[in-house]
């Protein structure tokens, strides 16, 4: 069994490595990564934050008053809830992009906690994917799905920031090593098997 494993890994690690190559950018470092990171991370938030609010006030719970004056905040909030989750999707997308070569790492992953650091990153980019689509299609008051809109945007929101909160606390390292404007890294770094945010 430990020999068909090996003549596979020698088999796919090239073609791995050709796959890297190819899709490898100038743009693509993991500086880039954190930057794009950043203004996503602080989209969400907003949009969580407004998006509790909204469904509190939808659904109160006894104990916790929420304000409601002046008259027009609650559209001010929803306002900003549907500008700035509309306006994360192309961040989202390019963050998507610039990180995508390391789908193509070969062995996929070398120990345990790879493996779950890569399930939660398949969480966060799925709930993130299907959280922009579901909000975008409630603008146009289209709902192709079974289920209720608010309480599964609502629920999903949770399982996205959970998610978000893991990849920040995994990638914490990372994000420190390139949070500032100096911290550069060759084109090359991410196609060769740097580590990416």
């Amino acid at each position: 069994m430990s020999g068909v494993v090996e003549r596979m890994s020698d088999a796919l690690a090239p073609r791995f490595a050709a796959v890297r190559r190819a899709l490898g950018a100038p743009e693509r470092t993991p500086r880039t990564a954190v930057v794009l990171g950043r203004v996503l991370g602080a989209g969400l938030v907003i949009c969580f934050g407004t998006g509790v609010y909204s469904h509190l006030l939808q659904h109160p719970l006894g104990w916790l008053p929420l304000p409601t004056r002046p008259v027009d905040l609650y559209a001010w909030t929803q306002g900003l809830h549907v500008a700035v989750g509309t306006a994360l999707l192309p961040v989202l997308l390019g963050k998507l992009w610039v990180v995508y070569p390391r789908l193509f790492t070969w062995p996929p992953a070398r120990s345990v906690a790879q493996i779950a650091e890569r399930a939660s990153i398949a969480v966060l980019v799925a709930s993130a994917l299907l959280q922009v689509l579901m909000g975008t299609l409630n603008t146009f008051q289209w709902y192709p799905w079974p289920f209720s809109f608010t309480a599964t945007h609502f629920a999903l929101s949770w399982v996205l920031v959970g998610a978000m909160v893991v990849h920040i606390g995994v990638k914490l390292p990372v994000i420190a090593q390139y949070w500032r404007r100096g911290a550069e890294t060759p084109a090359a770094t991410p196609a060769a098997g740097g580590e990416e945010p």
